[in-house]
């Protein structure tokens, strides 16, 4: 009795690893370009296109941020989240899990922080 009990156990949590570790931005990131709309951060006014995000259909990224570019490799996780490679450190490690929303032709970056940034898709 007790082994088809952790045999039931084990199959159920299979299946909602299945079902709960599919990403929602599969299909959707690969292969765009993004701009970022005027934000403020800090009390400080960032003006649209200062941080641009490169997604290619082979897993690479180019992410600029005003004048400092980084480049690197993507992936995407489970749910809303995508973790960054990146071939340089940025706020003091290479790799960064970021919570990615994209709807049609918006995209929304929430960082760790709470810090919401939209971004437009770039044609």
């Amino acid at each position: 009795m007790r082994v088809s009990a952790v045999v039931r156990v084990g199959v159920l949590a299979a299946i909602l690893c299945i079902v709960g570790c599919n990403s929602n931005n599969k299909g959707k990131i690969e292969g765009t370009k993004w701009s970022s709309q005027a934000f403020t951060t800090k009390g400080t006014s960032v003006p649209a296109g200062s941080i641009t995000f490169e997604f290619t259909k082979d897993g690479k990224i180019i992410y600029t941020i005003l004048r400092d570019s980084y480049t690197g490799r993507y992936s995407v996780g489970s749910g809303d989240y995508v973790t960054l490679y990146l071939d340089k450190e940025l706020a003091g490690s290479k790799t960064h899990r970021q919570r990615i929303i994209i709807r049609n032709d918006t995209m929304e970056l929430i960082d760790t922080d709470g810090t919401s940034i939209r971004f437009d898709r770039s044609k």
